[in-house]
């Protein structure tokens, strides 16, 4: 199935899109996540609810979509290898250091400032730097604890498109202290139209990843391509790796991080800076996957300056002993 949340007059709806591409949507049916819980069998019997007897039809692009879940939690990794490989040849690395081969690595980020696909993200203050993240993200569909990557498939409810937006002056500023990132990541996030279960691209899988094209333009430019095979790290392993000793809760997210070409910044050590700028406000952004939609983004300008408590730097006279 490959549901949607649009704004109808009555609020809130979900819709199911139908093999020609139309939209049926629900009478009353306005978030996903009461269908969660099971083994798809809930979501399933949703959709074919909503076909039955939909409240009306429409085409994809006549609907005000919304974003098709609100996730409670966020955690990103980093699971494509070419992605970040031109980072690591900076750094006189042929390849990664030895523990991302060995785990997953992520952090977590903020659920609170997630937009939806079509919603304008700001610049945040400070920023010169502003950079788009193409991704793919699994939805929690049930509590994990301390699974395994076998039994996280039973966890997993769908797929939707992410964009983890970067400000990356502010974020390698930050990484300087040896944590982060932190405001150089939190300010906003986006999803994508469509939420897909597994088993409508079940066909597709290839490896740790599935069969689809992932592409990055900036106002109409393509600038990336990559397809989802060629991540290191399963989304199973990556549930199971979060779960560990620990408690993911359902409606949660779980990013990928950026695929190969789905960044400026890889794209500028590639090439060059002048060929592949930082994002200004009115750069319009799309990211896109097969079956799962796109991403329409405008970037706006920062409504605040930099922040304002920041100090000039390091002095002997602010030392104190413990």
């Amino acid at each position: 199935m490959r549901f949607i949340k649009t704004q109808t007059l009555a609020g809130a709806r979900i819709g199911v899109i139908s093999a020609d591409g139309r939209v049926e949507v629900s009478y009353d049916v306005d978030r996903l996540e009461p269908y969660f819980g099971d083994d798809g069998g809930a979501l399933a019997e949703l959709g074919e609810s909503i076909r039955a007897d939909p409240a009306s039809e429409h085409d994809f692009e006549s609907l005000d979509l919304l974003k098709p879940v609100d996730p409670v939690a966020m955690r990103d990794f980093m699971i494509f290898e070419e992605h970040v490989l031109p980072a690591w040849r900076m750094q006189g690395l042929k390849r990664g250091p030895d523990v991302w081969y060995e785990q997953p690595i992520g952090y977590f980020s903020n659920a609170a400032t997630i937009r939806g696909p079509r919603e304008a993200i700001e610049i945040p203050g400070g920023c010169t730097n502003m950079d788009f993240e193409l991704e793919v993200a699994a939805v929690i569909g049930r509590d994990a604890v301390s699974v395994t990557p076998t039994q996280a498939a039973r966890h997993l409810a769908g797929f939707v498109i992410l964009s983890d937006w970067s400000a990356r002056d502010l974020q390698f500023r930050e990484m300087d202290g040896r944590l982060g990132p932190f405001k150089g990541k939190d300010f906003g996030s986006s999803l994508g139209p469509i939420f897909v279960t597994p088993d409508e691209i079940e066909d597709r899988r290839e490896g740790t990843g599935y069969d689809l094209e992932m592409t990055s333009a900036v106002n109409g430019r393509r600038y990336g391509v990559d397809r989802w095979t060629s991540a290191y790290w399963s989304m199973e392993e990556l549930i199971s790796y979060s779960s560990w000793s620990s408690r993911v809760e359902a409606g949660s997210i779980i990013g990928s991080g950026t695929c190969q070409g789905g960044c400026i910044l890889e794209l500028s050590l590639r090439s060059s800076p002048e060929e592949y700028p930082w994002l200004v406000a009115g750069d319009e952004v799309t990211l896109a996957i097969e079956t799962m939609g796109e991403i329409h983004a405008t970037l706006s300008a920062s409504a605040f300056g930099a922040w304002p408590g920041r100090r000039s730097g390091y002095t002997e006279n602010e030392v104190t002993s413990a």
